[in-house]
Order: C-alpha cells, then structure tokens, then sequence
C-alpha cells in the first residue's frame, strides 16, 4: 500500500455567526412586516366609513326630480324629509298641500296647509294652500276668509287671485269668478293653475270645448301633470259626450304616472264605455298598487256584475263599500245587494244590508226594492 507522506489534513475555517446571514435577513424582514402590516400583506376587516348627513337641499332637489317625472308620491316623501330638516320653512308643507289635491286627498291637503300656515301665519301661500284645501272639503266660507286673507297680503299673487275664482265657482258666483281668473291670467299667462281653473269655470258655463283648450295650455306647460289629463278626460265624456277622446285623455294620464287613481279613472272611463274586460284587466292592475283603493274595487265589482261574475262581483264591492262607507253610491250600494241575490247559492241576508243602504239613500229605487222582495222569503224563513 502506497502511503501519501505529504498529505496533510485541510483544516475548516470558522465562519461564526455571519455564516447565517441569510436566515436572519429573512427574520428582520418578517418583524419588520408584522409590525407595519401593510395593506397587501394581511387582510384588514371592513371598517364603515361616516355616511355624511343629507342636506334640505339634497332632499329638495329629489323632490323637484320627482316632481318632474309625475312621482307623486316620492316628491311627498322628499318633502316630507326637507320638513324634518328645516321645520320652520311653511315651503315644503305648501307644496305638500298641492300634491295632495293633485291625488285627490283634501283631508291630507288641510293637514299640512294648516301647519304651514302654523309655522308662517302671514305667509300669503300658505294661506292660500289653506284656503283651495278647505275649498275642496266643501268649507267655503272659511276657504273664503283665508283666501282674502292671503289676498290682503299679496293682491297680485296670481296664484292666489286662481284660488278665489275657484272658491267663487264653487258657490256659483261665476261673475265674480270669471273677474279673478281674468286678472290672474293678466298677471300670469302661463300659470298653471290658473289655466286649470279657466278651465273649471269655462266648463261650468257649459262651454266645453274652450275648457279643453284652456287645458291643452296648462298641459302644454306641465306635462307630467296627470290631474289636468283627468279633468280633460271628465269634461270630454260628461260635458261633451266625447268617449273617444276621454278614453285617450285617461291613457296620457296613466302614462303621465301610474297610479291607482289615474288606473281606476281609466278603468271607470273603459267601464262606461262597455269595454268590461279590459276594464276589469285596468282595475286589477290599480289593485296591484294599492289592494285596499276602494274606488278601485267598487268599479271593478260593477263591471264584474255587467259581466255576470256575481260572486266576484259581491266580493269586490263588499271590501269596496265598507272602505268607502257611506260615501258611496246608490248604485254601488243596491249593484251589491244584488250580487248576493244572483250568486249561487243565494245570500239575502249579506244582500238586504246593502239593499236597505241603497234605500237610505232613495227610499224609491227601483233596482235595491226589487231585490227586497226576491229575499223577502228567505229572510223571513
């Protein structure tokens, strides 16, 4: 065996502690990441950010969008809101006021224009949004003393001059209603309202076609106003006997904003006319917005008695009078007697309620005493 006398063993060289630099470069980095904690390193929870608070303003530029569009019943809420924001300005009850005879609601018209006229007792708009709502309920004499009191303030606010004339037309002094339109046109041509009660007081002379066309400008001015298409609609069928155009004057209302009311007037209009089925399609669709609409169900109910569906017949105008009381029709009331009588089985005790309310209301009707004696029996049994 060959020994390697030079051979000499390699000695190892001592690194220390730098040998392992790498591994604590990494450890530094890590401390350094967990105390930051970057956002791309670890996943931080959803913290909510401050929701800033609406302004007035904000609420009363959705309103006038709303407005624009026909939503009625979202430029209430707007308003409603500026009110809770701002609740010494008498604006937004005023407005509210007038949106609510545009549906129709004098009561909820009354409301807001009496706090209106809390917040602002000499605010001249506010008294005379008060003066129409009391106008509409039938109060005309106090309708009267605060439309004059409103006009003492401002006597050439047309708006309100509009009012008087309605108040004057109401009561049947067309002379003197005639006087305050003119003057609220002079002072205001392109008012509104005061186009829709040209309207009004020009129908009440019985001269219908310048109503349409006094309403034609006021709808030319305010598109959206779905109002102005009903009352065109009601001077075209009961002053001029024009179904046609009432039928097509009720379609621009409900296109102008679908609601029950302008859905049941069409409804109503396509009822008259005998086109019962899609009458009764127009109504359910009302209903479909609102199921407890009581003008809605009471139409319905009489066009589903022309079609001989007395059981639904009886159903809607059951639901349909008790909402709407005594407020309802003869008509309504002995169509619903009958409704009972005529379904199978016969009813005569649900049917004589409604029949002794027709009779209430015309102790002769021929219609509500034929269906008294065709229960006669069965009652007495």
């Amino acid at each position: 065996m060959h020994l390697d006398y030079d051979y000499r063993p390699r000695r190892r060289r001592q690194r220390g502690v730098w040998r392992f630099w790498p591994l604590y470069l990494l450890i530094a980095v890590a401390i350094v990441l967990y105390e930051t904690q970057p956002a791309w390193l670890f996943e931080r929870p959803l913290e909510p950010t401050p929701t800033p608070t609406r302004s007035a303003a904000s609420f009363l530029a959705e309103a006038q969008t709303a407005l624009l569009r026909g939503d009625y019943t979202g430029a209430i809420a707007a308003y409603e809101r500026v009110a809770a924001l701002d609740p010494q300005n008498p604006e937004p009850y005023i407005v509210k006021s007038r949106l609510f005879l545009i549906e129709g609601n004098a009561e909820a018209a009354r409301e807001v224009a009496a706090k209106a006229v809390e917040v602002a007792p000499s605010d001249p708009e506010a008294l005379a949004a008060l003066a129409r709502a009391e106008d509409w309920l039938g109060n005309y004499e106090t309708a009267m003393r605060y439309a004059l009191d409103a006009y003492e303030l401002q006597p050439d606010n047309a708006e309100t001059l509009a009012i008087i004339s309605e108040i004057y037309t109401d009561v049947g002094n067309l002379a003197q209603a005639e006087a305050y339109i003119n003057r609220a046109l002079e002072l205001e041509p392109e008012n509104v309202l005061a186009l829709r009660n040209k309207a009004y007081l020009l129908d009440r002379q019985g001269r219908g076609r310048e109503a349409i066309q006094a309403l034609e400008q006021a709808l030319a001015l305010a598109p959206q106003r779905a109002d102005l298409y009903l009352e065109k609609a009601r001077i075209y069928r009961i002053r001029l006997g024009d179904f046609a155009n009432a039928i097509a004057a009720y379609r621009s209302a409900v296109d102008a904003s679908r609601t029950p009311q302008t859905l049941t007037a069409l409804g109503e209009g396509l009822y008259i006319t005998g086109d019962h089925l899609v009458a009764i399609r127009t109504l359910n669709q009302a209903l479909e917005l609102d199921p407890n609409y009581a003008p809605a169900l009471i139409t319905l109910g009489m066009a589903l008695y022309a079609r001989r569906n007395y059981e639904d017949a009886a159903a809607a105008l059951d639901k349909g009078l008790q909402l709407m009381g005594d407020a309802a029709r003869e008509e309504h009331f002995y169509t619903a007697g009958l409704a009972h009588v005529y379904k199978e089985p016969r009813e005569c005790e649900e049917a004589v309620v409604w029949l002794q309310k027709a009779l209430e209301k015309n102790p002769q009707s021929g219609p509500a005493l034929a269906g008294m004696r065709l229960c006669a029996g069965a009652v007495n049994n």
